[in-house]
């Protein structure tokens, strides 16, 4: 989504805040989707916290939309997309 400014010229970007990340689950029979986003939410690998933004699912390849100021490292997920 582009964001758009008040005198009407269009801006890349994600139109959320300042970063928003796509991660997908690895293996939800290893970490499950709520240990993700337990981890997301009280820090990840770089003690970074994230918003959550959606969530596709619970199964392994589905995905989580974190919202934050950094990429995050967060066990039993890969990030696929990046919106900055």
């Amino acid at each position: 989504m582009a964001l758009t400014r008040v005198n009407g010229e269009v801006e890349a970007g994600n139109g959320l805040g300042t970063q928003t990340h796509i991660v997908s689950i690895d293996d939800a029979s290893a970490v499950d989707a709520e240990a993700i986003v337990t981890e997301a939410t009280t820090g990840d690998a770089n003690d970074v916290a994230f918003t959550v933004a959606a969530i596709e699912g619970v199964a392994t390849g589905d995905h989580i939309a974190l919202q934050g100021t950094a990429v995050p490292s967060l066990t039993g997920a890969t990030v696929v997309a990046s919106f900055v």
